[in-house]
C-alpha cells in the first residue's frame, strides 16, 4: 500500500448553513464508528455533530445542537446493530443520537447551575459496561449508568461524581486494567474502575520536559490520551515536543502513596510547536498512530514493527515515518467572499482519527475544515 493522499476536504460545521466561506467554527473531534464494516466517521465543533461517509466524502447527517457549541463525542456498541452516538459541550447536555432514524432523541442535562463557562469537554462511553463517563471542564467527572431497550440507549442516570479538582481535557479507557485515565492541566490522572467511589486519584508522574525551547516551563498539560493496545497507553503534554508511550501495568505496579511513577518505553519525536490541544489517534490494533500538528500536518507514525515489550533501558526514541502537509486548495467560496486563504493563519489539526482498516485517515481544524485522507494504492 502507497501513503495517504488527499480524498476529500469538507467545510460541513458552518454555523449558518449557507455559509460556505465560514472559516471561523473550529471542529474539534472526529471518531470512526466502531465496526469494521462501516466508514462512518463522526466530527463534531461549532454547533454540529456530522457523520460522514469517508469513501464517498457525502455527509450521510448532521445535527445542530440550539444550545451552543458542541466539544466532544463518543460511539457506544452497547445497542446490537445500531451504534448509539453521545455528544456534549456548553450548556452541560447530554445529547444520544440515533442513526437508525437520524434523530437525536435524548437529551439529559447535567446541573451545574447557569455558570455558562462550564462545559462538557470529553464524553466516553466504557467498552463493555453500560456506562457513560462525562468530564466538565471545572473538574466534575460524572460515571453515569443507563439501559438499553428497541436498539436505544434508555433511562441514562447519574450513580455519582468525583470532583477532580482540577480542569479536565480527555478522557480514555483501559479495559484491561479498568482504569479510566484522565487528561488535565496538572497531570495525567488514574481512576479505578473496579474500586468504590470514595479512592483517591492516582497521579501518573510522567518524564521532565525533554524539549529545549520550554524546559523551564511548570506547566504539565496532557492535551492527548489513547489506548494504543493492551495495557500501552499513548499520552502528549503540551510543549513537550514528543509523544510518550508507556505500559500501564508497569506503572501502576510502581504506584507508592498513590504516585506512580511513569518510564517511556517509546518516546515518538513530535513537533516543538508552542499551541496547545492537538490530539493524536491510534488504528490497525495499535500498528499506527497519527497527530496532527498547528501546520495543518499530520505526523504519521508505523508502530507495527515495535516489539512492545517493557524494558529496564533506557526510552526507545522513534522517528516519524512520514508527515502528511497540508496541500495547496483551490476555495472558490473563500474567493468570491474575498477572504484569505486559510493557510494564511496557523492550522491547528485539533483531532485525528484513523479507520480500523488503516486505509482513512480524517483530521478536524480549526478553520472549519474535515479533511479526509485515504491510502493510495499507487506503490513507491
Amino acid at each position: 500500500m502507497g501513503e495517504f493522499v488527499v480524498h476529500h476536504f469538507l467545510r460541513c460545521h458552518s454555523k449558518s448553513d449557507n455559509d460556505s466561506a465560514d472559516v471561523s467554527t473550529q471542529v474539534w473531534y472526529a471518531a470512526f464508528e466502531p465496526s469494521n464494516k462501516s466508514h462512518l466517521v463522526a466530527t463534531c465543533g461549532g454547533n454540529k455533530v456530522c457523520v460522514i461517509d469517508v469513501e464517498t466524502g457525502i455527509v450521510q447527517y448532521r445535527y445542530t445542537y440550539p444550545k451552543g457549541l458542541l466539544y466532544t463525542l463518543s460511539w457506544s456498541t452497547a445497542c446490537p446493530r445500531n451504534n448509539i452516538l453521545a455528544t456534549g459541550g456548553t450548556n452541560n447536555t447530554i445529547v444520544l443520537i440515533d442513526l437508525l432514524t437520524k434523530s437525536a432523541y435524548l437529551h439529559y442535562s447535567l446541573f451545574q447551575g447557569n455558570n455558562r463557562k462550564i462545559f462538557i469537554s470529553s464524553i466516553l462511553f466504557h467498552p463493555s459496561q453500560n456506562i457513560l463517563f462525562c468530564a466538565l471542564n471545572n473538574g466534575y467527572l460524572y460515571i453515569l449508568q443507563f439501559e438499553t431497550n428497541n436498539s436505544r440507549i434508555v433511562n441514562l442516570e447519574n450513580r455519582y461524581n468525583i470532583d477532580v479538582k482540577c480542569e479536565i481535557f480527555g478522557l480514555a479507557f483501559c479495559e484491561i486494567n479498568d482504569y479510566l485515565l484522565i487528561a488535565t492541566n496538572v497531570g495525567l490522572k488514574g481512576w479505578d474502575n473496579s474500586q468504590s467511589q470514595n479512592q483517591e486519584l492516582l497521579d501518573f508522574e510522567l518524564p521532565k520536559n525533554p524539549n529545549e525551547m520550554y524546559k523551564d516551563q511548570n506547566e504539565n498539560v496532557i492535551d492527548s490520551i489513547e489506548i494504543v493496545k493492551d495495557s500501552w497507553i499513548a499520552t502528549k503534554v503540551a510543549l513537550h515536543g514528543v509523544i510518550y508511550i508507556f505500559n500501564l501495568d508497569v506503572a501502576l505496579s510502581k504506584t507508592k502513596n498513590n504516585k506512580c511513577l511513569v518510564k517511556p518505553t517509546y518516546i515518538l519525536q513530535w513537533s516543538d510547536t508552542d499551541n496547545y490541544f492537538m490530539s493524536c489517534s491510534v488504528g490497525l490494533d495499535g500498528k499506527l498512530l497519527a497527530c496532527g500538528d498547528d501546520r495543518g500536518s499530520v505526523w504519521i507514525y508505523n508502530l507495527k514493527d515495535l516489539a512492545f515489550k517493557s524494558s529496564t533501558s533506557d526510552s526507545k526514541v522513534i522517528t516519524v515515518n512520514s508527515v502528511l502537509k497540508w496541500p495547496k486548495l483551490e476555495d472558490k467560496y473563500l474567493k468570491k467572499k474575498k477572504k484569505l486563504e486559510v493557510d494564511v493563519y496557523d492550522i491547528v489539526m485539533a483531532k485525528c482519527a484513523v479507520h480500523s482498516s488503516g486505509k482513512y485517515l480524517v483530521a478536524v481544524t480549526n478553520n472549519n475544515l474535515v479533511c479526509l485522507y485515504k491510502k493510495s494504492t499507487v506503490k513507491k
